[in-house]
Formats: C-alpha cells, sequence, structure tokens
C-alpha cells in the first residue's frame, strides 16, 4: 500500500510562511490602529475651552475667576501634572497678533484693543465629547464677567466619532484576518502531524506518553512562532518606516520607539502562543486515532 509522503521542511516553510503573513497584517492594522488612536488622543488634547472676559473685568476678578476655575472638577490636567488652565491678557493677544499677521490694529481702530482677555481651559476627558463641552459652556457662560464662551464644535461633534468608528472597523478586520490565518494554519499543522501520524502511533505503541509525544513538536511549533513573528514583524515595521519617512507628519504618529518594541515582543508572544495553541489541538486528534484508523 502507498502512502502520501509529505515532505516536512516543505510544510515547515509553509508554518512559517503563514504565520509571517499572519504577523505582518496584524502588525500593520496594530500600527494602524494604535497611530489613529495616537493622533485622536492628540487632537483631543488639543481641544480647549476658551473663555473671553468683559473689558470690564479688574485684575482681580479675574484672578478669582482663574482661582474658582482651579478648583472645578471639569479642569483637567496637562502632561507635567499640572492644572491645564492658561490666560492670556488682551496687550499680549494683540502683540501676538501684529507679529503673525504684520498688521496694525490700531491703523484701522485708532487706540482701542479690539481683543478679550482670555482664559483657556483644558477639560478632563470625561468632558471632552459634544454634551460635556456644551455643559461646561453653559455654566461659565452664567458666571460674572463673562462675554463668550467657546470651543471647537466642529471636532468635537464629527472628528471623536469618526475615530472611534475607524478604530472599531480596524479591530474588526484584525479579528476576522485573525480567525481566517488560523485556519489556514491549522491546515497546514494538521498536514504536517498527519504526515508523522504512523510515527506519532509507533511511539505510543511502545509505550511513550503524550506530553513525551508532544514535547518536541510543540518546541518546533514555539520555533516557528518566533521566525514567523519575527519575519512578519520586520516586514511590517519596514513598510510603517518607508511611508513615515516619506511623509514627515506620519513620523510623529508612528515613529515610536516605546511603543515598537512593545509591539515587537507583543508580537513574538502571540505568534508563538498561537502556533503552539494550533499544534496542541491537532497533534491531540492523532493521539486519540486507533492505530487501525491512521489509513
Amino acid at each position: 500500500m502507498k502512502t502520501n509522503k509529505v515532505k516536512p521542511n516543505s510544510i515547515n516553510q509553509l508554518l512559517v510562511i503563514s504565520i509571517s503573513s499572519m504577523a505582518f497584517i496584524s502588525c500593520l492594522f496594530f500600527e494602524l490602529f494604535f497611530g489613529i488612536s495616537t493622533w485622536g488622543q492628540e487632537v483631543k488634547s488639543q481641544m480647549k475651552l476658551y473663555v473671553y472676559l468683559d473689558d470690564s473685568v479688574s485684575y482681580n476678578q479675574i484672578q478669582q475667576h482663574i482661582l474658582t476655575f482651579k478648583k472645578a472638577s471639569y479642569v483637567g490636567r496637562t502632561k507635567e501634572n499640572k492644572i491645564d488652565i492658561q490666560f492670556l491678557g488682551k496687550k499680549k493677544i494683540a502683540a501676538d497678533f501684529q507679529k503673525k499677521s504684520n498688521e496694525n490694529y490700531e491703523d484701522l481702530l485708532g487706540e482701542n484693543n479690539p481683543f478679550k482677555n482670555l482664559i483657556i481651559l483644558g477639560l478632563k476627558e470625561d468632558y471632552k465629547n459634544s454634551e460635556g463641552f456644551k455643559r461646561v459652556a453653559k455654566l461659565i457662560e452664567t458666571m460674572p464677567g463673562v462675554f463668550e464662551v467657546t470651543y471647537p464644535s466642529l471636532y468635537v461633534s464629527l472628528l471623536i466619532v469618526k475615530i472611534r468608528q475607524i478604530s472599531l472597523f480596524l479591530i474588526g478586520l484584525i479579528i476576522i484576518l485573525a480567525a481566517l490565518i488560523y485556519v489556514q494554519m491549522s491546515n497546514y499543522v494538521k498536514l504536517n502531524i498527519h504526515g508523522n501520524r504512523l510515527l506519532i502511533k509507533s511511539m505510543q505503541l511502545l509505550g511513550s506518553t503524550n506530553d513525551f509525544i508532544r514535547k518536541p513538536y510543540l518546541l518546533n511549533a514555539l520555533l516557528h512562532g518566533l521566525y514567523g513573528g519575527a519575519i512578519g514583524f520586520t516586514l511590517a515595521i519596514s513598510l510603517v518606516y518607508y511611508f513615515s519617512n516619506a511623509v514627515e507628519e506620519l513620523s510623529v504618529i508612528f515613529l515610536n520607539t516605546p511603543l515598537q518594541v512593545l509591539s515587537f515582543f507583543g508580537c513574538l508572544l502571540f505568534c508563538m502562543i498561537f502556533s503552539l495553541f494550533s499544534t496542541f489541538l491537532s497533534l491531540n486528534k492523532y493521539l486519540k486515532i486507533r492505530h487501525s484508523n491512521l489509513f
């Protein structure tokens, strides 16, 4: 009786290629996901509430307002863990305007400064949404001496929602791709073990325990996951670096060294566990087959 002979080396190469493709696609989408998330957080951190004060408000009243905001529950903190409050006097705003526009408002309006004293507030994450900004703005507008309260309503209402939708879409793609590659990889593992089914059953008949039989296959699975994960990550990160260097704005988002190190070790660990789990399940199937049913 002829039996189908499967070359172990070719199967091992297919396993490594399969794991590499999974690692490449997963890393690429994770880089995109974390890049969009980082960009979204950066945009959200720049969303401020602008409180313009009446010209009649005195210096002491301004300081009182600032003290009130420091105690407010909706005011957040900066990366340096300082209360996120900034005061810009109307004279400074006018000077900055003249530097940027090269225009002198005094030529048009005389000596009257058309700008207002401004307090810029950074809100906590819980308030950085459409409802949160509206609620805080209405509360501040009731304070005496407040001329106007503004915030980037277009960004709040549209951008944050879009970022969340894109993030969920990428997560869904990663899950679907991982499931498809798992099926492909599981078939390769089964084919590899199927080619050695006689050897496995012979070892059982000679008294070898299941753990003893599993050990070399699981060790090979770990190596396959290690090699495949390293190759896939290298290809993905090379592609990311290429586009990041081509577009300077992307380098700020994607070229994050701590994130890349974490992504590298996470990719290796994920691929090794993935390969180990697939091999373990497939191997158990053949360990339970009776020797009379091997063909």
